[in-house]
Parts: C-alpha cells; sequence; structure tokens
C-alpha cells in the first residue's frame, strides 16, 4: 500500500509492509538541461557515499568497543575516523537536499499564500540560499588553506577535511543556482517582473544594512542588533526560507553590524561547518537514526503490539491502550516520533478499524503514542538537547525514563476515561488466560535486550552516546538479519533515510552556530537571563511563561529548529533561576512533544493523515487533545514533583 508522507518538507514515498515500512525519496526535480542532468546524479551519487559512510562508521566504533571491553586496549585512530567521517556525512547530502527541495522549512503560512506570492516567496528563499551558500564556499576555502593543523593519530590535514564542507556547499550553491533560474522563469513565464525585482531588492536591502549602519556613524547596542536579527531571521522564516540558510545569512549580517568590518566577520565563520560537525558527540545522531530505520524492518513493532494487547486488550478501549504500550517500547529502541507514528500506525490501525474503533480515539492514539519516541531512552531529542546546553547525555537519558512511564501511563487513562464515559467509542477487547499473556512476554525480550545493551552499555562506561548509537545500529541489524528482514533494499533504503535526515540536521547546526556566534556577540541571551532574574516575581512565573512560549512555538514550528532556536537563549535564564538543567530538559522535551500534536503544523497529525487519507485531519486533530490535556497534567506534576524526572538519574549517578 502507497502514501505520501509529508515531513519536515520531505516528499516520500511509504511503501506498509506487514510489520515494517519502507519509505523511499521521489529524488531530485525534472531537469531541465543536460547539465542540471548531469548535476543531479553528481548528488544522488554523492548521497550514496554518505550512506555508504554511514554504515562503514558502525563497524570500527564496535571493533574498538570490543577491543577497549574484553582486551584492554582501543584502536587507535577511531575517534578520528568518527569524527572526520561526519565531515562527509554531515554535507555530502546537501546538494541532494537542495536539488529535491527537503531543507527543513517552516511552511505554516506559505500555503495561505496566493500562487503569484508563493513564486515570489521561492524565488526569495532561493536567492538567500544561493549567496549564504556562495559566502560560505568562499569562506570554508580560504579556512582550508589557512589550516595547517596535523591530526594526532592518524597525521591527516585537517585543511583536506575542511574541504569536504566546501564541497558540500558548493554543491548546495549550485542547486540553489538551479532553483533561482526555474523559480526565476517560472515569474517572467508570468510576466511577473516584479515578482522578480521584489525579492532581489529585499535581499540586498538586507546585505546593505550592516554598510549602512557603519556609513551612518550611529552606535546601538549589540543587544538591540541582537533583537533587530531576530526580527529579520522570524520573518525570513515564516516565509518559508530554509531554516539552516537563513540563519546562517542573518547571523553573517549581524557579525558584520558587530564587528564593523566583512573582514573580521566573514572570518569567524569559516570553520564553523567544520568544528561544528567533526566532534564525536555528534556521531549519536546518525548512529541513532540509523539504529531506528533497522529496527522499523525488524519487526519488533508488531511484537510489542501483540504483548500489549494481550495484557492491555481487556481494559475499556485496550487496542488503544495497547497502541500507546507498544509506541512506549518501540520508542526505547527508535528515538523518534514520526518512525514510531509511521511503524505503530501499519501495526495498530488495522486491527481497531476492523473492532470499529472511533476513528478520533484510535488515530488519537497513535499520534500521541508517536511522540513518546523522543521521551523514552535513547531519545534524539535528548541528544539535541544535550549538544545544545552540555547537559549529561546519560543523566538525560534515565531522566526520561520515570517521565515516559508516566506518560504513557497517563495516555491510556485518558483512553479509559474516554471510553468509560462513551462506550461506543471502543469495544471491549479479546480475552486471555495469564498463561497467554505472560508467554507472550518473550516478545519483549529483542526490546529489552536493545535498549539493555545500549541505555545499559552507556551507563556502565562502556561506551559514549554516540558509540551507543553505533551498538545499538549493530543490534537492530543483527536482529534484523536473524529473523531475514534485512535485504539490499532495505540496508539502501536505512542507509539513505538515515543520511537525508541527518543532512538536513546537520546543515541547520551550521546556522544555528552561525546565528550563535551573532547572538554570543550581541550579548542578548545573558541580558535576558539577567533582566528576569532581576525581576521581583517568582521564578515558576516565569517557568509558566517559558512553558506558554513554547506551547505557543509548538504550533507554528517542528521541534528541532524550536530547540535550536531557543534553547541558547533561555537555558542561560533557567540557570540563573537555579533550575536543574535535566530537569528542565525533560520539560523541554515533552514540551516539543506537545508540539508534534498540535495544530496546525502538528508533524505526527500529518504524519497519520498522509497514511489514513480517509479520516479526515479534523478528526485527528480532535482525537488528540484529550492526549494534550494528558500531557500538559503530566508536565505540571513533574513541575511540581522534580523527584519524578530526578530520582533515576542521580540514584544510578550519585
Amino acid at each position: 500500500m502507497s502514501h505520501n508522507v509529508s515531513g519536515d518538507n520531505l516528499v516520500q514515498e511509504c511503501l506498509i509492509e506487514g510489520g515494517g515500512f519502507k519509505c523511499i525519496s521521489r529524488g531530485t526535480l525534472p531537469p531541465e538541461s543536460a547539465v542540471e542532468a548531469l548535476f543531479n546524479k553528481l548528488c544522488k551519487f554523492m548521497l550514496y557515499v554518505s550512506a555508504v559512510l554511514t554504515g562503514l562508521l558502525a563497524i570500527p566504533i564496535c571493533m574498538d568497543i570490543i577491543t577497549r571491553s574484553f582486551f584492554g586496549f582501543a584502536i587507535e585512530g577511531v575517534i578520528e575516523v568518527e569524527t572526520f567521517a561526519l565531515v562527509p556525512i554531515a554535507f555530502f547530502a546537501t546538494g541532494f537536499l537542495t536539488m529535491s527541495r527537503q531543507h527543513i522549512q517552516i511552511d505554516i503560512f506559505f500555503d495561505t499564500f496566493k500562487p503569484q506570492t508563493k513564486a515570489r516567496v521561492v524565488f526569495l528563499a532561493n536567492l538567500v540560499g544561493l549567496i549564504i551558500s556562495v559566502i560560505l564556499v568562499w569562506q570554508t576555502f580560504e579556512a582550508s588553506l589557512d589550516n595547517n593543523e596535523i591530526s594526532g593519530v592518524l597525521y591527516i590535514p585537517i585543511s583536506y577535511v575542511i574541504l569536504f564542507t566546501t564541497f558540500g556547499f558548493t554543491c548546495a550553491s549550485i542547486g540553489f543556482f538551479f532553483q533561482v533560474l526555474h523559480s526565476g522563469k517560472d515569474l517572467l513565464k508570468h510576466k511577473d517582473l516584479l515578482g522578480v525585482l521584489l525579492p532581489i531588492i529585499i535581499v540586498i536591502a538586507i546585505m546593505a544594512l550592516p554598510w549602512i549602519y557603519k556609513a551612518s556613524g550611529a552606535k546601538l547596542s549589540g543587544i538591540l542588533i541582537g533583537a533587530i536579527g531576530f526580527i529579520i531571521l522570524f520573518s525570513m522564516l515564516l516565509i518559508r526560507v530554509p531554516i539552516a540558510f537563513a540563519m546562517g545569512f542573518i547571523g553573517l549580517m549581524g557579525l558584520f553590524c558587530l564587528k564593523r568590518t566583512p573582514e573580521a566577520a566573514l572570518s569567524a565563520i569559516g570553520e564553523i561547518p567544520y568544528m561544528q560537525t567533526a566532534d564525536f558527540v555528534f556521531v549519536a545522531i546518525p548512529m541513532f537514526m540509523l539504529m531506528g530505520e533497522l529496527a522499523f524492518y525488524s519487526g519488533l513493532s508488531a511484537d510489542l503490539f501483540e504483548c500489549a494487547n494481550r495484557w492491555l486488550g481487556r481494559l475499556p478501549g485496550g487496542l488503544a491502550c495497547a497502541t500507546v504500550g507498544g509506541c512506549a517500547g518501540f520508542g526505547a529502541v527508535c528515538g523518534e516520533s514520526l518512525p514510531t507514528v509511521i511503524t505503530m500506525t501499519s501495526v495498530a490501525l488495522p486491527p481497531m478499524r476492523e473492532r470499529k474503533y472511533d476513528p478520533a480515539l484510535a488515530t488519537g492514539a497513535l499520534a500521541a503514542g508517536g511522540t513518546l519516541g523522543i521521551l523514552i531512552p535513547p531519545s534524539i531529542g535528548f541528544i539535541f538537547y544535550s549538544i545544545i546546553t552540555e547537559e549529561s547525555v546519560g543523566r538525560l537519558f534515565m531522566a526520561g525514563v520515570m517521565p515516559g512511564l508516566l506518560l504513557s501511563a497517563m495516555f491510556m487513562i485518558a483512553i479509559v476515561i474516554q471510553v468509560k464515559r462513551k462506550p461506543s467509542l471502543a469495544p471491549k477487547g479479546d480475552k486471555y488466560t495469564m498463561q497467554e499473556k505472560i508467554s507472550s512476554l518473550v516478545l519483549l525480550l529483542p526490546m529489552v535486550a536493545l535498549f539493555g545493551l545500549v541505555v545499559g552499555g552507556i551507563l556502565a562506561g562502556a561506551f559514549t552516546p554516540g558509540e551507543g548509537g553505533a551498538v545499538g545500529a549493530m543490534g537492530a541489524f543483527v536482529y534484523a538479519l536473524m529473523r531475514r528482514r534485512v535485504n539490499m533494499d532495505v540496508l539502501k533504503n536505512s542507509l539513505v533515510a538515515t543520511v537525508t535526515m541527518s543532512g538536513k540536521i546537520f546543515v541547520i547546526f551550521a546556522g544555528v552556530y552561525i546565528f550563535g556566534a551573532f547572538l554570543s556577540s550581541s550579548r542578548l541571551p545573558n541580558l535576558l537571563a539577567d533582566t528576569i532574574v532581576e525581576m521581583q516575581v517568582n521564578r515558576y512565573v516565569v517557568l509558566m511563561v517559558i512553558v506558554f512560549l513554547y506551547i505557543v512555538l509548538g504550533c507554528v514550528m517542528n521541534i528541532l529548529p524550536m530547540m535550536l532556536l531557543t534553547l541558547p537563549s533561555i537555558f542561560p535564564t533557567v540557570q540563573a533561576l537555579g533550575f536543574d538543567g535535566i530537569w528542565f530538559g525533560v520539560i523541554t522535551v515533552m514540551l516539543m512533544e506537545m508540539g508534534m500534536i498540535t495544530p496546525p503544523v502538528g508533524m505526527n497529525v500529518f504524519t497519520l493523515s498522509s497514511l489514513a487519507p480517509d479520516i479526515p485531519m479534523a478528526t485527528i486533530f480532535k482525537g488528540v487533545m484529550p492526549f494534550f490535556l494528558a500531557m500538559l497534567v503530566t508536565i505540571m506534576l513533574i513541575i511540581a514533583f522534580p523527584g519524578i524526572a530526578l530520582w533515576l538519574p542521580n540514584l544510578l549517578f550519585n
């Protein structure tokens, strides 16, 4: 069965097959010239190179862990291999993402625009992407020429590794050049000369601001410049400029203003894409994603649902409760929300349809249950939070366990209450004997083994979180192999899906750190923290404002850009108020979860709607409201009783 799934502007063909699923990118847009066709082939080839590197990366990591654990020595150079391989993995897919228009964007207002406005906005977005990409090609190349360092073990010149970023942004530049030509041609074809000139004038005006500011002799505070930068950035994001390139562009313009000379600003960004990628901490991102992709194909989700159904099926709304239980179990080996929704929908929605479950209840349980994938460890959400705030990933993972179990229970309570009040929503489930229930526990063993292997190894200090992702990916691969669910197509699709999403994330990181350099120079986050701390209000009032802000932002943007945009400013405030960073990490990730199901851009809802096109999206949004309230109650409980989140990490780490 084939469905279209649109997530983060990613257009895919998704094939639901039994207990697993397959997502295959439709590829690049039809070329209009032989040169463009050749470039498309190059982009796809580099995507496959990145995919192969991702698969191969898990091998030396696992070998190093084995030699350390059993033979008492580490393989020299593995850490350098990890960090240097991340650079091509991160940036070799950039050309493909540009040509296939898969960079992450905020689409909330775009669909409301008139066709002519849409065409103008697309031209503007492509123009911004082209300009900042060309600047990054220039500056990363300059950085490679200026760098004379050599790695300590393998003696690899760092300049060569930096050139991987240059190559990636070169491909992005060429891709945006083609997109500018196509979007400009569309406007001129409709005789909209103003539609071409207006975006060019806007971009030139923004680029001229630093020079106008310098020539005027005015001396604005860095804080005011930072605030103006934020306003322009959000304006760009809301008109669908790709997040990574909008942040890079505004960050660079802001640095021009603060540093007063273009040379100083440009020199500050040349090594950022390399420096913020070649870090072994970031290995966790592609490795955990690969682990989740391989878990899809192993049939693990069907086993988890079957076990949960035998134990929970007789409860009011038992199949929906079993769906939540299955999502919680799958989240323990996946770490992401959308894959959990897609996989569990293929397993749980057909039996709920067969039993005549109310569509709102069935889809609401699936959409909300899918959010557990970014709360229950290992969690991609906690990994991002750790990278931004430098909090311990191990502590964050453990802090997510009790809240994850509590939220799962709250979801089930929400289901039971709904069905108790209106029994017609869901019929009673099948009755199973205790022997049948106990025998079904064997179905949990692969999930428990994989979870124990990864999280247990991290907690025991046997390997780092990044290495844990490689161990998990290898474990998921071996399990899928044992069940004869692995072939070349499965491997290829898993790796391509991994590098496609990883490429989107890493290019956003490059933009975030350029914008972060601007914010740091402006001191806006520090002023915000100082101002709030000096206010004569209870710190919990400030916390409630932050919670409300995240709920509102969750309605207009996806979790990754929301976290990357806000945490650099909000986290110093939270620290200054004396709140625990690990505890706040749990609150943050749960608020991000809420954004996955809130209208108008709840990605879990959009994904589910595309998988069940006969169910109106309004019905799904109606179905998630009781679960939204359950999330809110759970967050309030964790705020009132921090020990829910902190007891386990304090017990294990202290």
